[in-house]
């Protein structure tokens, strides 16, 4: 048997990085306010996650930062309501409402400078800066973390080439102000998708949604549209680009995408159901941005795992149980040789649907073990091209994007030399 290892880049950072990354932060990176199309204040969608125990969070807003003066307008029947302005108040006081008296009624959206004033506190909350870099009518999406300066959005034809401008938008902003930054492609399956092959012809796309909140997004699946569930996407991904570059890897990411903070239900897009843990040594945005470039983290919608170990040879964790509830882990890789073919998806006249993903084999994105241990672990056997690990609970979310979903977490890939 041929013996596994994992690659230098993470060897190095085991034996030099790990000890320093002492602690874990719960973020949000996908989040809406009145600046787009929230129905809520910046701050008050801020103060939603620092109440619930969000260590950070990132305000995407569509096309914009919250940069410059902005009102928005209060009325009865409108987003914004007097009840709503009085709850501001009564929150951050009589002074930060500022309230423009004209022909229409209207409040003062507070800047980005603003609400990092108020609620950044070194090692306890931090609000960092971001965008959804949104092509109008429809898909893709792609949000900028950390970013520094807007991105304009593209009005190019054709899917893959919007994407490659927008991560390579955040690539050339990150090298300009010499900061970390990310892109990550949002809700794959939601509106008119982002397709598997789509998405592979993106070079240097290494963060995507593996679960987005939102009630209209299709996280498992859409036989109808030829939405592939997105774990299934990531597996192609992983796979496919790996054949091109051994060291290619696509992490995934659990967000809200957030636009609703007064009135929660499902068919509502709440804050609270997917979020980062990052495991990092500071509570600093270039910090959190670095480790979740290298991968140090794990996608959650409510199961808490205490610590990730990526040995030369195995992957394992340990998962805090709640009482009385069951988790199912399942380390899924593909294998070294695997099939490549692939079919398009037809519907039920034998047409291929114009916007379905093709049909990869089930060599893809297999299981290679499952197991309901709390200290989960897989050996690598050397003949795997990555390895990552899905736990599902059986345990209901309070408040899920679809009924009867329960809460589950996503380890990120190692890649096996």
């Amino acid at each position: 048997m041929k013996k596994s290892f994992l690659s230098i880049a993470w060897c190095l950072w085991l034996a030099a990085g790990a000890a320093a990354a002492d602690q874990w932060y719960k973020g949000s990176l996908h989040m809406h306010s009145l600046w787009s199309d929230g129905d809520a204040a910046p701050e008050v969608a801020i103060a939603w996650y620092l109440d619930h125990g969000w260590d950070f969070v990132c305000l995407t807003d569509h096309n914009v930062l919250q940069q410059g003066e902005r009102f928005f307008p209060i009325s009865t029947d409108r987003t914004l309501r007097e009840e709503h302005v009085a709850a501001i108040r009564e929150r951050f006081g009589e002074d930060w409402v500022e309230i423009r008296e004209s022909e229409r009624r209207a409040m003062r959206l507070k800047t980005m400078e603003e609400l990092q004033g108020h609620f950044n506190a070194p090692g306890k909350f931090l609000v960092m800066q971001g965008e959804e870099i949104t092509t109008g009518g429809g898909s893709p999406h792609v949000n900028g973390i950390n970013l520094v300066e807007f991105i304009e959005p593209s009005r190019k034809n054709g899917m893959t080439e919007i994407i490659q401008r927008y991560v390579d938008a955040v690539a050339a902003q990150a090298g300009e102000h010499g900061r970390p930054m990310i892109a990550m492609l949002n809700h794959v399956n939601w509106s008119d998708g982002v397709t598997v092959e789509e998405s592979l012809g993106v070079k240097g796309l290494y963060f995507f949604e593996v679960y987005n909140g939102h009630p209209t997004v299709a996280n498992w699946g859409h036989e109808g549209k030829g939405y592939p569930p997105t774990d299934r996407h990531w597996d192609v991904l992983l796979a496919m680009n790996i054949l091109k570059d051994p060291d290619s890897v696509l992490y995934g990411t659990a967000t809200d995408d957030a636009h609703n903070y007064h009135e929660f239900h499902s068919r509502n897009a709440n804050p609270g159901r997917g979020w980062v843990m990052v495991r990092a040594s500071e509570l600093a945005p270039n910090t959190l941005a670095e480790a979740l470039k290298r991968g140090d983290f794990y996608a959650s919608t409510g199961v808490v795992i205490n610590e990730i170990r990526r040995e030369a040879r195995a992957l394992s964790f340990d998962i805090a149980a709640a009482p009385g509830v069951t988790y199912t882990t399942q380390f899924i890789g593909t294998l070294k040789g695997f099939d490549t073919a692939s079919e398009e998806v037809l519907d039920a006249e034998g047409n291929a649907k114009p916007r379905g993903s093709r049909r990869y084999s089930p060599t893809i994105g297999q299981v290679l073990k499952e197991t309901t241990d709390l200290s989960p672990s897989y050996a690598f056997t050397g003949e795997e091209l990555y390895v990552r690990a899905r736990v599902v609970s059986d345990k209901q979310q309070p408040n899920p994007f679809k009924e009867g979903d329960t809460e589950m977490a996503w380890v990120q890939p190692v890649l096996v030399k």
